[in-house]
């Protein structure tokens, strides 16, 4: 049985879930009887949604009952999540049956099974089991010295796979968030917990950390910049990321030791033919017409205007710093007053101007104030010249990086997702139009 790890866009509407909900000590379950037998609740989420968000609003909304959400799976016909009761008298239109009144047409075998090791506490995540959030709210009222305002106003971001996300508000009014990460994001936590030691002024407060979830909480550090963000908002964001990397040229060692992916130059590069076998095995199984596939001839065209790239980036010798490989405006937050980074289980260390790049994509409308601002921060490192040739080659490595991601997926076998194909094939066309921009031409016939 598989969790949900992505948001889930199975149908036009949405997606229908079939609700086992468990209280957290009889761990006898809530049913509705319909024609003599015993039925799971339904809800109906959105797609493009959180699930975990989601199905805590609908069963709100539907049943008028708090839950949280342990454990979901995607499926048909229908999908399945396992929650626990938080309201302690749920509506009158329920009753309370043991997991084996459910019938098979209610309850596959194997869902069965799952679920009964959850009531049991055997699951592998400690999120998977009931009274977890007990345990929680213990943890936040210890770490922040102030109380949770009720469990009913705790809302859940993000459930299954070892993940959580809640947002949890304390009875002073301020709100903080948990967060713990499972396979394969587990080095989020170390590479949190690094930087945020290091460099506190650039992320959310951490407040406390708990090891053996996997887990931290921080305090609440406003909204997400708009989307797309305002010119002064995109320069704030510009000014203080590139502040942050000049500050951690010396510490890429401890990020990588920490779990940040190694997307220095010389890595990306050895990599470039693995990328090119791939693209063309790609191109060969494309079946959309919507695009004409990438020929061969061009794939290795592209592959030597990448190493050539690359070589020249070097050559120049621009310090390798942390970069986010995730820069969107949900990650970037604002007070009003600060602003802070986060979400960094994409971090990275590479070449500044990749970070550069990927905020003039959020409004390419600002994007040469935000190359202003890069330039100034790196004014002292590299000559004009340099600077400006840097410039014209990142945004062709900036999409090959974006790609090659932390590399892992290279050395896969299983069987070949058809989306994550598709999108991998549009990112060669995007580079493939970036390596035909006579800019950059001209900076490689030099």
């Amino acid at each position: 049985m598989g969790t949900f790890m992505q948001t889930p866009d199975l149908t036009v509407t949405g997606v229908e879930f079939r609700c086992v909900i468990v209280r957290t000590r009889s761990h006898r379950v809530l049913a509705i009887r319909e024609a003599n037998e015993n039925r799971l609740p339904i809800v109906m989420i959105p797609s493009k949604t959180r699930p975990a968000l989601a199905l805590q609003h609908a069963m709100r909304e539907k049943f008028g009952l708090d839950i949280l959400v342990l454990d979901a799976w995607i499926g048909f016909p229908k999908s399945l999540a396992a929650v626990e009761l938080l309201t302690q008298k749920p509506h009158s239109s329920f009753t309370e049956i043991a997991l084996h009144e459910l019938s098979d047409s209610e309850l596959s075998h194997e869902e069965r099974r799952y679920v009964q090791l959850l009531c049991e506490g055997a699951t592998k995540s400690p999120f998977a089991r009931l009274g977890w959030i007990e345990e929680a709210v213990d943890w936040f009222e210890f770490s922040t010295r102030s109380k949770v305002s009720s469990q009913s106003s705790i809302e859940q971001w993000n459930a299954g796979g070892g993940f959580a996300l809640l947002r949890m508000r304390s009875s002073n009014g301020r709100c903080y968030w948990l967060k713990a990460t499972g396979e394969p994001n587990t080095h989020e936590f170390r590479v949190t917990h690094t930087l945020c030691e290091a460099h506190p002024e650039f992320f959310p407060k951490l407040v406390a950390v708990k090891s053996e979830w996997n887990a931290w909480l921080v305090e609440d550090a406003g909204d997400p910049l708009s989307d797309p963000p305002s010119f002064v908002e995109l320069l704030s964001a510009a000014i203080r990321l590139a502040n942050l990397q000049v500050l951690t040229v010396n510490e890429t060692g401890n990020l990588l030791a920490a779990g940040a992916w190694d997307q220095r130059l010389p890595v990306l590069k050895s990599h470039i033919g693995k990328i090119l076998t791939y693209l063309i095995e790609a191109m060969a199984r494309q079946t959309s017409t919507r695009a004409v596939p990438m020929s061969q001839h061009r794939l290795h065209e592209l592959g030597e205007i990448l190493f050539q790239a690359c070589d020249r980036l070097e050559a120049v010798s621009v310090p390798d710093t942390l970069i986010h490989n995730d820069l969107n405006p949900g990650n970037i937050l604002s007070d009003g007053e600060n602003l802070v980074f986060t979400d960094w289980s994409e971090a990275g260390v590479g070449n500044p101007f990749l970070s550069c790049e990927r905020l003039c994509q959020l409004n390419r409308v600002h994007a040469e104030g935000v190359r202003s601002v890069y330039r100034e921060y790196w004014s002292r490192q590299l000559s004009p010249r340099s600077m400006e040739e840097v410039l014209v080659l990142t945004p062709l490595i900036a999409i090959y990086a974006y790609l090659y991601g932390r590399g892992d997926w290279l050395g896969m076998t299983e069987r070949v997702q058809p989306e994550i194909e598709g999108y991998r094939r549009t990112l060669a066309r995007q580079m493939d139009q970036a390596a035909r921009n006579p800019s950059l031409l001209e900076v490689l016939c030099h």
